[in-house]
């Protein structure tokens, strides 16, 4: 039991970009219900700009964003709004 927990535990930074990512998701779908459209940056759904070392938030257009964060070695996971889909990239 142990063993599975540890497998499937997350830590590290990237854990907390994929939850920092994951709360940005939560905001802006809460958001897009509240108000009928898209944050134009973080701020606006109540999160502190300078955690954007952690993942970022990009309006690509008025119903479509993408949230992404960094893997590494200029890897990147990025959400796509419109496919409700994470792909990796680089």
């Amino acid at each position: 039991m142990t063993i599975l927990f540890f497998l499937s535990g997350c830590c590290g930074l990237l854990c907390e970009r994929e939850k920092h990512a994951e709360m940005i998701i939560e905001k802006v779908e809460a958001y897009r219900q509240e108000t009928g459209k898209l944050p134009e940056n973080v701020t606006e759904v109540g999160i502190d700009d300078n955690q954007d070392h952690l993942s970022f938030y990009v309006k690509k257009s008025e119903d479509e964003y993408e949230i992404w964060y960094g893997l590494g070695l200029g890897a990147s996971k990025i959400y796509n709004s419109k496919t409700k889909k994470w792909r990796e990239e680089g």
